[in-house]
């Protein structure tokens, strides 16, 4: 069958498509990519179609740094607590994805016209017109953290980086504020769903499809206190990327010690604030052990120690067998990665689902977390050596990700996927 994936404007959503289209390529489907210009060198050289869009708003400018530039300006934002960012962030951030939402919706319906696909997967925060009518089945990929999956007045709200434990007025009080916040963004995008034939969703915006909607969470780390997998939503235990070929960023003669080794990154967005990222690892080139280092696109900028190694962009699925502890901003790709190579974590979650990986994180006992502001130094230097030295937690680690690398479910999304499908043409 024809896939096309129609993946939203940001690393995270791009990686998680390209990742699921590879899993899928080895079930026998094809995939054809609908991304602006600027995001095809992601996706050239996997045998994907690419069905190139024009956002003229970014042009050819790199993702990489036009987000960078956007993460360095908010900087002072990701030091606050999840309900300042709300009201710092969300209506900001939001009206990005609803505005680019109507800049490309017209194209996206050409492109669905042209590749003539027999599905469609999409992984957006917003609903996009074209897509809900486009007469094709078409599945609502969530590549964060799943709360959204799970949302109920009596669960946590994402993004808040609450557990099931706390206090439910706590729930009430955090989704009333995100509420206020997008009050006004809400009605502006509403009228525009009404004005392509849609009913905007009472409250969301974005509707589940009435197909299916996915996610990407191991088993022993998904919300089963919170009930069953909900209905119309499935379950992918990862969506791992294969390794890629290249280099692996640096001298790999790094690895020949009997020394830990442990793995920094804060992911393509979070890097670009280099003063976090010099004040981290200043706290690191006291430690015993080495590091590897994600520098990000300002590298130039930020200084090694003598224990460190690292580049601006590294091949971090092949880094990661390698390393004996990874230190991560907790978004939902790097995360499961992590866990797929069965390594502990200390999560230093700067916004969104960060937030709510993090606090999984420590429910699970999978590892630490800290806020990456807050965290002194002997805070992160202790919790590194206590996880290091903690068998029966590295052990605990070891096993969820036995489970995770050999996973049923990619073959059983495979055949949901066919049955829906063959539904979709009978008469």
């Amino acid at each position: 069958m024809k896939l096309l994936f129609f993946p939203m404007d940001g690393h995270g959503h791009v990686n998680s498509c390209i990742g699921l289209a590879r899993m899928l390529r080895d079930q026998g489907h094809e995939s054809v990519f609908v991304v602006p210009s600027n995001w095809s060198v992601l996706i050239t050289g996997h045998s994907f179609g690419i069905e190139p869009i024009v956002d003229p708003t970014c042009g050819d400018v790199d993702p990489l740094d036009r987000w960078a530039g956007m993460v360095r300006a908010l900087g002072p934002s990701f030091a606050k607590s999840p309900s300042d960012q709300i009201i710092d962030l969300l209506a900001t951030d939001t009206k990005e994805f609803t505005d680019y939402a109507k800049r490309i919706d017209d194209q996206v319906a050409k492109a669905i016209e042209k590749v003539n696909p027999d599905l469609i997967i999409i992984d957006f925060y917003v609903t996009v017109p074209s897509v809900t009518r486009s007469g094709k089945p078409w599945v609502l990929l969530y590549s964060a953290n799943p709360l959204f999956a799970y949302e109920s007045p009596n669960n946590p709200p994402r993004y808040s980086g609450l557990g099931a434990s706390d206090d439910p007025k706590l729930f009430q009080q955090f989704r009333q504020l995100v509420k206020q916040q997008l009050t006004e963004v809400k009605a502006d995008f509403d009228l525009f769903l009404e004005s392509k034939g849609l009913t905007p969703h009472e409250t969301e915006l974005v509707s589940p499809s009435p197909y299916l909607n996915l996610y990407s969470y191991p088993e022993d780390l998904d919300y089963s206190e919170l009930g069953p997998v909900p209905d119309k939503w499935f379950r992918l235990d990862h969506m791992v990327r294969e390794a890629e070929g290249g280099p692996i960023g640096f001298d790999e003669s790094f690895f020949n010690t009997n020394e830990k080794i442990i793995l920094f990154s804060l992911g393509s967005m979070g890097s670009a604030n280099v003063t976090l990222m010099n004040q981290l690892i200043g706290f690191m080139g006291e430690s015993k052990h080495r590091f590897i280092v994600s520098k990000g696109p300002f590298h130039e900028e930020i200084k090694l120690y003598d224990n460190m190694i690292g580049g601006r962009y590294l091949n971090q699925i092949k880094i990661l067998p390698k390393v004996d502890l990874v230190l991560t901003h907790g978004g939902n790709n790097t995360f499961i990665e992590t866990l797929y190579f069965g390594k502990p974590l200390i999560v230093l979650p700067l916004f969104g689902d960060q937030h709510d990986n993090a606090r999984r994180a420590i429910d699970k006992n999978i590892g630490r977390a800290f806020g990456p502001y807050q965290v002194t130094k002997e805070q992160l230097n202790g919790a590194i050596d206590e996880i290091l030295n903690d068998k029966e937690l590295i052990e605990r680690v070891k096993n969820i990700g036995e489970k995770i690398r050999t996973t049923k479910s990619h073959q059983q999304l495979s055949d949901r996927l066919t049955k829906l499908i063959n539904q979709s043409k009978e008469p």
